[in-house]
């Protein structure tokens, strides 16, 4: 939830959590100082910077891997400083001896009382751990430091009006499980009426026959009395409780130096409780003052202690022993219990209820009280209407999250089965199922008439796992809450969770948190890990390159794949600048594509022979290199070849002298380039000796190219039918001077023959 000032310290730490580095920025901008001022005052001011960092290191470190606090980071914060401090000190020193203690302990005096410190600061310990973690919260920023709703607000993505709300609650809840701790070592019917009554008593919300009734109680019971002094304690001196129990001796100096510190706190831990003249109370009050020791160790553990599972949706109240206490409303009527032996009158109160719950009631009781019971009673006594109870109850068996039967895997098989039938390799087919179906059951008494709610909250891996309102629930997306149409008897809910691709353990974790009335109760479930998708392997039986008919100018080739079950065949083709595209179209049983250089099978399980064709290459070997890959589900092979180029064929060139009957021209020299085994296209490569001149006549169906400085020329046809007649002039030698080279070259031929000219003395 985000304020118009930003995000609450609780979004920032979800935002860190997930990766969000910026997140911890703001979170360090907003509580720097804090940690600075805790930091003097526990080293000098140089090396006060120094162990803030280092502080919030340990925090983002602890947020990093799922720990660390929820909502209360400063108070978390502040404790890691003190916790860093103390570990650099057991580090960094050996065991010194000493006989002034104060360099290294500046405890206050005069609070070490040992006959009351073990139940004293348990009771205390025990209340304030009992707490939320807002409550917690709430308390140090307004009680211990002092600051204004209005400040804290954006911290708790709250108005300032909410703030003070939960503050006033936060203070209550803290009485009240401070006081239901001393509840469990009662030992009468009397003293349990009284004890459960005395924190409205403290904070005047009872009745005046009640007022009446704790008063004689408390003048004859000297124990309930040290619990009603400790009470008031707890109820106007918060600061001194809870600024030593997280701060430890440092926690003075740190207030000290807050700003807003509320006036007494020092003057009240220098003093000690001294106002109790009784020995019997000055010791019960004394061991409250204890109480900040033990407290300390707690509040200290919960702090550096993270949740690894979500928050339930539905808040709840502190768990607390006894099965009715004071309830938190100030405006609620107290609960019943069996009343003292003796009935005082029926009288009406007469004080008006608070209003305004984030202000304390002021109590409009008289001072002074009779201290006797009348000596008749009433003639004719009421007995009062026993009010509802309404202490928060446990119900571990009112919420179950289970899985419907079947589990919610592919083919039936549970959810988070990772193997399959082998052919399941083969063919690819996942081991994840789509979604991960649970139920959720809510099991009310018999007759129900309280509304029947639920919360659903989940990590970062999850989403909101109900589509609309199923049938008997109605489902807000929005805030995360179900309720239940029938009260009496709540459908089975069915949510469904997108199986999530990854994350820890605490974003793939839901939490379901259920309340009916008093009945209250929450569960977690953490979602598996997607199974390692299985890697595709070799197999080098899946793909064969045959050869087809021999030509000597196009090498055939045909794709055979092995076959198989499995969802889909695909076949694709790479090669050398020397070839190109060797499919024709789309041969049956197959699709083609050339820009993309593939092929896929119409038919997987039997895909049909893919042939094609290379025309004879020129150029290095790379260049006439091609590769074959087929991908079959999980199998995969790869075969490749490298085309021969051009080969050497003898009898593709003849040089040819026509005889006198045939010769064209007997005034020159013919000779006829012959070409066999071809139709399709011929280069000739012509080059003479300094004695010879070709002569620049050439056949139809022949293109030739020459130049008057080099004695060479190239001739081609795109399709030979007949043989090329070069004529010559020739001065009479032998040797390299009158020796004609011809190089005949088709796509996959080669051949090169000479001639002299003239042959002889004479011309034939």
């Amino acid at each position: 939830m985000e304020t118009p000032e930003g995000p609450s310290d609780a979004e920032l730490i979800a935002r860190v959590r997930a990766g969000d580095l910026e997140a911890y920025g703001e979170l360090f901008a907003r509580h720097h100082l804090a940690a600075e001022r805790m930091a003097r005052q526990l080293v000098p001011a140089n090396d006060a910077d120094d162990l803030a960092s280092d502080a919030f290191a340990k925090v983002l470190d602890a947020l990093r891997n799922g720990g660390g606090p929820d909502i209360s980071f400063r108070a978390y914060l502040l404790t890691t400083v003190r916790r860093v401090h103390v570990d650099r000190i057991r580090s960094g020193r050996k065991v010194q001896t000493t006989d002034d203690i104060a360099a290294y302990e500046r405890e206050p005096q005069g609070f070490d009382d040992p006959s009351v410190t073990g139940f004293e600061s348990g009771a205390a310990a025990k209340a304030f751990a009992s707490l939320p973690e807002r409550w917690q919260a709430v308390l140090w920023h307004t009680e211990v430091e002092g600051e204004k709703p209005a400040t804290i607000a954006p911290m708790l993505g709250l108005t300032a009006n909410g703030v003070s709300a939960l503050a006033y609650r936060a203070r209550e809840g803290l009485r009240q499980a401070y006081l239901q701790q001393h509840l469990a070592d009662v030992a009468g019917d009397r003293c349990r009426w009284t004890t459960e009554r005395l924190g409205a008593y403290v904070r005047g919300g009872l009745t005046k026959r009640e007022n009446k009734n704790v008063r004689e109680h408390l003048d004859d019971c000297a124990k309930c009395t040290a619990v009603y002094l400790e009470l008031v304690e707890v109820n106007s001196a918060l600061p001194a409780l809870l600024a030593p129990a997280l701060l430890g001796t440092a926690g003075l100096g740190y207030l000290a130096a807050a700003s807003g510190v509320k006036v007494g706190i020092a003057g009240f831990l220098a003093t000690g409780w001294q106002k109790v003249t009784e020995n019997s109370t000055r010791a019960a009050v004394g061991g409250g003052a204890v109480v900040v020791v033990a407290v300390a160790a707690v509040i200290a553990a919960m702090a550096l202690t993270g949740n690894d599972t979500p928050q339930a949706v539905i808040s709840k109240p502190p768990s607390l022993q006894p099965t009715q206490a004071p309830p938190l409303n100030p405006s609620a009527k107290p609960p019943s219990a069996k009343p003292p032996t003796v009935k005082p009158p029926v009288v009406a109160p007469t004080q008006p209820q608070p209003t305004d719950p984030t202000q304390p009631v002021e109590s409009t009781q008289p001072t002074t009280a009779p201290t006797t019971a009348p000596t008749t009673a009433p003639t004719t006594p009421v007995v009062p209407t026993p009010p509802e109870p309404t202490t928060p109850i446990l119900d571990e068996g009112l919420l179950t999250i289970s899985m419907p039967p079947g589990g919610g895997g592919p083919g039936g098989l549970p959810y988070g089965a990772s193997t399959l039938p082998d052919a399941s390799y083969e063919s690819g087919a996942s081991t994840e199922s789509a979604n991960s179906p649970w139920l959720i059951t809510i099991k009310v008494p018999a007759g129900n008439t309280k509304p029947v709610v639920i919360g659903i909250k989940y990590g970062s891996a999850l989403q909101w796992p109900i589509a609309g309102s199923p049938a008997g629930w109605s489902c807000v997306k929005a805030t995360g809450i179900c309720t239940a149409t029938n009260s009496a008897a709540p459908a089975t809910l069915p949510i469904s969770f997108a199986d999530p691709k990854g994350g820890t353990a605490v974003q793939r974790t839901f939490t379901v948190s259920a309340k009916s009335g008093r009945l209250y109760d929450d569960d977690s479930e953490t979602l598996d890990a997607p199974p390692p998708a299985p890697k595709p392997h070799l197999d080098e039986s899946l793909l064969k390159l045959v050869a087809g008919k021999s030509d000597p100018e196009e090498y055939f080739r045909t794709i055979v794949i092995a076959p198989g079950k499995r969802p889909s065949v695909t076949v694709k083709i790479q090669y050398g600048s020397a070839l190109s595209w060797p499919i024709a179209g789309n041969p049956a049983g197959w699709k083609c594509t050339p820009s993309a250089r593939t092929c896929t099978a119409t038919n997987p399980s039997r895909p049909a022979p893919l042939p094609g064709s290379f025309a004879v290459p020129e150029g290095s070997s790379a260049a006439r290199t091609y590769s074959v890959s087929a991908t079959a589900g999980l199998l995969f092979d790869t075969d490749s070849e490298t085309l021969p180029g051009p080969q050497l064929d003898e009898s593709l060139l003849t040089i040819v002298t026509p005889d006198p009957q045939h010769d064209p021209n007997p005034l020159v020299y013919n000779r006829f380039l012959t070409i066999s085994g071809t139709t399709g296209r011929v280069t000739l490569e012509i080059s003479w000796g300094r004695n010879l001149a070709l002569l620049p006549r050439f056949d139809r169906g022949w293109i030739c190219s020459r130049t008057t400085d080099v004695r060479r020329a190239t001739c081609t046809t795109a399709n030979y039918k007949k043989p090329l007649n070069t004529e010559w002039a020739a001065w009479p030698g032998s040797g390299a001077a009158n020796t004609v080279t011809v190089t005949a070259t088709t796509p996959a031929r080669h051949d090169t023959d000479t001639v002299v000219i003239p042959p002889g003395k004479t011309k034939r």
